[in-house]
C-alpha cells in the first residue's frame, strides 16, 4: 500500500511539472491584432484612460508599481527605484547590453539588428527579474511603458520593450515595436481565454529620436500613447484579468533564437497601478 501511494504521489508531481512547463513556453505564435487605431493624436485622458505621467520614485515603490532608470549602470543586479525587483542581464550568442548617456543619466542599448531574424546565431541580450507576482494587475487599471530610441534601420519583425507573461496558455501584458514601420503597440491577454487585445499606434517611433511610450488599461479600454498623446486604442472585456508567476522582461521575452529582440535604446521603464 505504501509503495502504491508513493508511486501515485510521484506521478502527480510529474503531471504538475509537465503542466507548469506547458504554461510557460519561451516561444509564442504571432500576435493576432484586435486593435482599433486612432487616426489622429488625442490629448492624454481624452479617451477616459490616459497614459499616466512618469511615476515618481515614491509612487513606483508602492504596492504593484516600480520604475527602472538604469542610472547605476549594468554591473551586477539592476535595482528599481523602490528596491523591490532586481533585474539581471541574460545573454546568448555574444549579445551584450551597454549603458549609454541619456538625459543626465544612463540608458540601456541592446544588441544590434541581426541580418537573419530569429536565427540561432543572432546576438541576444535582455534584462529579466525573478518571479514578479506583485506586479499582477488582475482586473484593476494599470499603466506601463518606457522611453525608447529606435533608428529607422533598427526595426524588425519582433521587438519587445517590456513583457510579463505569455500569450499562449498564460496571461500577459506587453509593449512592443513590431514591424518595419516601427509603430508601437500595447498587448494584453487575460487568464480566461486566448483572445489577444492590441492597441496599435497610428504613428512610428523609429525616427532616431527619443519617445515616451505608455500603455494604459482601464475598465474596458486599452490605449497606447506616444509623448503624451493617445494614438491607438482597443476595447477590452471589463472582466479581463492578468495574473501569472512570470518574470518581468525588458528587451525581449527570453534568450532563445526567436526572442523578439529589441534593437535600440531603452530608459525609464515603469509599471504602476492606476491608469
Amino acid at each position: 500500500m505504501r509503495l502504491r501511494l508513493a508511486l501515485c504521489g510521484g506521478l502527480a508531481v510529474l503531471i504538475l511539472v509537465a503542466v507548469w512547463i506547458a504554461r510557460r513556453p519561451d516561444e509564442e505564435p504571432p500576435d493576432v491584432v484586435t486593435a482599433e487605431v486612432s487616426g489622429s493624436p488625442h490629448p492624454v485622458g481624452s479617451a477616459g484612460v490616459g497614459a499616466a505621467p512618469l511615476p515618481s520614485a515614491a509612487r513606483s515603490s508602492g504596492v504593484g508599481g516600480l520604475r527602472y532608470a538604469f542610472d547605476g549602470g549594468l554591473d551586477g543586479t539592476i535595482a528599481d527605484a523602490g528596491g523591490r525587483l532586481p533585474l539581471r542581464v541574460r545573454q546568448a550568442q555574444g549579445g551584450a547590453l551597454t549603458a549609454v548617456p541619456h538625459d543626465g543619466g544612463l540608458a540601456v542599448r541592446f544588441p544590434p539588428r541581426c541580418e537573419h531574424y530569429g536565427a540561432e546565431s543572432c546576438a541576444r541580450a535582455i534584462l529579466q527579474s525573478g518571479p514578479a507576482d506583485f506586479l499582477n494587475p488582475g482586473r484593476l487599471p494599470f499603466s506601463y511603458g518606457a522611453s525608447i530610441l529606435v533608428n529607422p534601420s533598427e526595426t524588425s519583425k519582433g521587438a519587445n520593450v517590456v513583457q510579463k507573461g505569455f500569450s499562449v496558455g498564460d496571461s500577459q501584458f506587453k509593449l512592443q515595436v513590431d514591424g518595419t514601420a516601427g509603430r508601437p503597440s500595447c498587448v494584453i491577454v487575460g487568464n480566461a481565454g486566448p483572445a489577444i487585445h492590441v492597441a496599435l499606434a497610428s504613428r512610428t517611433v523609429a525616427d532616431g529620436r527619443w519617445h515616451r511610450v505608455a500603455c494604459s488599461r482601464g475598465d474596458s479600454l486599452l490605449t497606447v500613447a506616444v509623448d503624451g498623446a493617445v494614438v491607438g486604442r482597443t476595447t477590452i472585456p471589463p472582466s479581463l484579468s492578468i495574473a501569472n508567476s512570470d518574470p518581468l522582461c525588458i528587451g525581449g521575452k527570453g534568450t532563445s533564437a526567436n526572442n523578439d529582440q529589441f534593437v535600440g535604446v531603452i530608459d525609464d521603464v515603469f509599471v504602476t497601478r492606476g491608469a
